[in-house]
């Protein structure tokens, strides 16, 4: 018994731990493990909450746009608004960084208040509208009509700003039809993009894409498809 305590006394000395202490310190340390257990569970509760809310309004701001139609200028003061205060409503689930995410590929319009043929808007006629992301800088607004018959192409470059905001300057147009280029000219003028939402989002049908929506100060939602 006495060689068994002096151990103890011994290890006591050099750890600085008696036996009831590594008791308690091992209760503490479960203690621990079930609190950081429960913060982490939280956490991931939350995740999932906010995406779900997120991936509802989305939702709700692509129907209400196919509901609507793709040119804004038509709609009533009514119901821009309410695309308007649907897409407001988003703004708090978006990228930190929006105007930083890395565009690549083809991205379709959805909806667009612009009154010019940005939104595919020509007279009485409704174009298809996308955008083409060539590089790091270069991409191209594009308008199809009669199913890509006639063709007019912007070509633009940009420039992050900031966290939010995107320079656009517009080089030049080319017009095509049945696939032969026709006219070519210098375009001229600027804008911004200011981000009101960035980010992957999932409708009920479990498709995947990018969602962006922008002010320019024209309000524009644009998806791109996986």
């Amino acid at each position: 018994l006495l060689f068994v305590a002096a151990q103890v006394t011994l290890v006591s000395g050099f750890t600085g731990f008696s036996p009831a202490s590594l008791t308690t310190s091992r209760s503490n340390v479960l203690q621990q493990s079930v609190i950081s257990a429960e913060d982490t569970d939280t956490k991931t509760t939350l995740k999932i909450s906010n995406d779900e809310e997120k991936n509802n309004l989305a939702a709700k701001l692509l129907t209400t746009c196919a509901a609507y139609g793709q040119v804004g200028s038509k709609l009533t003061e009514e119901e821009r608004s309410i695309i308007d205060d649907i897409a407001a409503s988003l703004g708090s689930s978006s990228s930190p960084s929006p105007a930083k995410i890395e565009l690549s590929g083809k991205h379709e319009l959805i909806y667009s208040v612009s009154p010019s043929a940005s939104s595919g808007a020509l007279g009485p006629l409704t174009g298809k509208v996308t955008q083409s992301f060539l590089d790091e800088t270069m991409f191209i607004n594009r308008v199809e009509f009669f199913a890509g018959a006639i063709k007019i192409e912007l070509y633009a470059e940009r420039k992050v700003l900031d966290d939010t905001r995107i320079r656009v300057k517009f080089k030049e147009t080319v017009i095509s039809v049945l696939g032969k280029e026709v006219k070519r000219f210098e375009a001229k003028g600027s804008g911004i993009w200011d981000y009101v939402f960035a980010g992957s989002i999932t409708k009920p049908s479990g498709e995947k894409m990018l969602l962006r929506v922008m002010k320019t100060p024209s309000t524009f939602v644009i998806v791109q498809r996986e």
